[in-house]
């Protein structure tokens, strides 16, 4: 049987399944209705990725399967499980047991190096789940190394492969959320694997890599960060030697249950191609759309007035403030309800149990007493977005989360609502983890994919990074000059290192008012203060830029610095995203010499951010990806420096001068 979507295509006949697209094929044998992997070709090089066939299936349950397969059935079908994501092929291998059946779904997407995988559990399995997979592992990025007597599980599995270690590199990713308390987000590990490991790792994201080549795999575990996770494995990687064991379903146990999705992508070209997979992948789990998505975001909690200025008369101050800077969006935080939060300057408030009180999500009576039709209708006039914070109902496992979805809709058919930052967010259990998500995907699905969740991932027990891809962006962090805790380089150091991983197209990240609190960083050469304004947008317009103040409070200087940088970051941001978006330079330090690219593979064309930190050297080397050697045009769009022309080499090497320390330049360029 052979099931085509595009250039995705499914075959199986007799034990054997194949599953690809024009990226990627992978094939497996059928034993006792689950599915041992035979083959992984990247089709892009021609290269088969597997050392060898495996010899146990995968993904599999945390339990024994003991009994035998009573009958398989194979389907596949073009689907499509949110309105915002990439149609894909999805193929459903379910094996029955009789008391119980388990099904093994394989989706791909048209045109994506990537394949995902997860387990289906139905009925009554046996109740008895195994031993974890690893007892001693350690949190983080520390292996553990298996002592001579203990074994890894094989239940409990996401994936198991046989992969050449001889010469390649592992790669380890610790990403961290609850920024409020951490301000190193992303760790990056690299292990030769030259002398063979027994080693376990957690987290959610490790790659594979050739030394040589630069080809390899990078594994995504479509799940909250492992201490945020309901149910917590001992490991999500174990190596031994050359077999990779990818552990922790996290299914649950109710029935039916699934287990969280797990993504393989092949691609070339070292940290670039890793990126370029990445990104490519994460916009088939929810497109891109440049009307919805590609905006300035605001929001008045930056300065710390809490909810103390909320009302009319200040959102309409704040919509004239923003509209003469040229930005798009109007986002009120807390405080535009009745009912009075735990972060409310009113005492008194609550964090949870909001349904207690029937009025709470109505607009504040006496900040609003005309509701929110004067607000709405300015914005509209002015073409600005808007959006509302939003604190989902914890109480019982989001048990009202019916309630909350219809008041979330109902704020976006019926006053224009499309921008939903979501706060207050923890969930220890599976079921509150399920119920979260069904708010979220109503909300997503019955407005059409118009509107989006902000998923805020600053504090409590959240989806982290990759938990909840299709349902909008993420709030990364929370900082305030109030507190002594902006600096302009740390927010930028972990934008670019996280941009490694995850899209920046999905990452919301703030700058500040600067003239604020200046008397607390006195003396500090990284101040805010030290910085022009439009350098600070200027460090995050790569991804999406949050406006993290009450912009009816800044100084007419600052308003007219960030106008040219504005305009011109609005002409060029469709195309800008359009791109995969590369970290180049240094890591951010304050004083490196740093910036991004923006560069579609095929292209003769692209954007470069150049950023001089502190420092004294005039001119920096700066390597951009995927150039053919050649003459290239750089325009000059805003910042410092000037337009220029250079020959670029197979390295992709350009020099970029800047008059001063502290300074940006934003270019396009194109092959001449």
């Amino acid at each position: 049987m052979q099931i085509s979507y595009l250039d995705c295509q499914a075959q199986w006949g007799g034990a054997e399944l194949a599953v690809g697209n024009a990226c990627l094929e992978r094939r497996w044998r059928i034993e006792n209705g689950l599915l041992v992997s035979s083959s992984f070709r990247d089709l892009t090089t021609g290269r088969e990725l597997l050392l060898v066939p495996s010899d146990r299936p995968a993904p599999c349950p945390e339990f024994a399967v003991e009994a035998p397969c009573r009958s398989v059935s194979i389907a596949a079908a073009q689907e499509q499980a949110l309105v915002v994501e990439l149609p894909a092929l999805v193929v459903r291998a379910r094996a029955d047991y009789g008391d119980y059946a388990l099904t093994t779904a394989i989706k791909v997407y048209p045109q994506t190096a990537a394949i995902t995988t997860w387990l289906e559990i139905e009925g009554t399995p046996p109740a008895v789940a195994a031993p974890g997979p690893a007892k001693d592992v350690a949190t983080g990025v520390e292996p553990v190394h298996f002592s001579g007597r203990e074994q890894p599980s094989y239940l409990d599995l996401n994936d198991y492969m046989r992969l050449e270690h001889v010469h390649h590199v592992l790669g380890v990713v610790a990403l961290m959320d609850v920024t409020d308390r951490n301000d190193n987000l992303c760790h990056t590990r690299r292990d030769l694997l030259t002398i063979a490991q027994r080693v376990a790792y957690r987290g959610n994201l490790f790659f594979w890599e050739s030394q040589r080549t630069g080809e390899g795999l990078a594994f995504l575990k479509e799940a909250p960060l492992p201490h945020a996770r309901p149910i917590r494995s001992a490991a999500d990687l174990l190596i031994d030697r050359d077999v990779w064991t990818f552990a922790g379903l996290g299914a649950g146990e109710a029935s039916p249950r699934a287990s969280y999705p797990f993504t393989a992508l092949p691609y070339r070209d070292g940290d670039a191609g890793r990126a370029e997979a990445l990104q490519a992948y994460q916009r088939a789990v929810r497109r891109p759309d440049p009307e919805r998505d590609n905006i300035i975001w605001h929001n008045n909690w930056g300065d710390r007035n809490r909810d103390t200025r909320m009302g009319e008369s200040f959102l309409l101050a704040e919509l004239d403030s923003l509209a003469e800077m040229g930005m798009d969006q109007l986002h009120p935080d807390d405080g535009w309800q009745k009912g009075i939060t735990s972060n409310s300057a009113t005492p008194g408030g609550r964090w949870e149990g909001h349904w207690e009180e029937p009025d709470f999500w109505t607009p504040h009576p006496q900040r609003f007493p005309r509701g929110f039709a004067p607000v709405t209708e300015a914005a509209r006039a002015k073409g600005f977005k808007l959006g509302l914070w939003y604190d989902v109902d914890l109480s019982n496992d989001y048990a009202n989360w019916e309630r909350d979805a219809a008041t979330l809709l109902g704020l976006y058919r019926e006053h224009g609502f499309r921008y939903f930052k979501l706060d207050g967010i923890i969930f220890n259990t599976k079921r509150g983890e399920a119920n979260l998500r069904r708010c979220m995907e109503r909300v997503i699905q019955e407005s059409g994919g118009q509107a989006t969740v902000l998923l805020d991932i600053t504090a409590g027990q959240r989806q982290g990074y990759f938990g909840a891809m299709p349902y909008g962006v993420l709030f990364v962090e929370n900082r305030y000059t109030d507190w002594h805790k902006y600096w302009p380089h740390c927010s930028l150091r972990n934008l670019w290192q996280l941009a490694h991983y995850v899209d920046p197209g999905r990452l919301v990240v703030e700058f500040l008012n600067n003239t604020r609190h200046q008397d607390k960083y006195s003396g500090d050469p990284l101040a805010p203060g030290q910085y022009a304004p439009d350098y600070l947008l200027a460090s995050v317009m790569f991804a999406r830029p949050l406006a993290w103040f009450e912009a009816s409070a800044l100084p007419q200087a600052y308003r007219d610095a960030l106008k040219p940088l504005v305009a011109v970051y609005k002409q060029h941001r469709d195309r800008l995203f359009a791109g995969t978006i590369l970290p180049i330079g240094e890591e951010p330090s304050g004083f490196s010499w740093t910036g991004f690219q923006s560069q579609r593979r095929s292209a003769v064309d692209g954007y470069l951010l150049a950023l001089r930190e502190l420092n004294d050297r005039p001119a920096a080397t700066l390597r951009l990806a995927w150039l053919a050697p050649g003459r290239y045009r750089f325009e000059h769009l805003c910042g410092s420096g000037e337009s220029f022309a250079a020959d670029l080499d197979a390295g992709g090497a350009v020099q970029i001068a800047l008059p001063g320390p502290l300074n940006y330049g934003f270019y396009r360029y194109q092959r001449i």
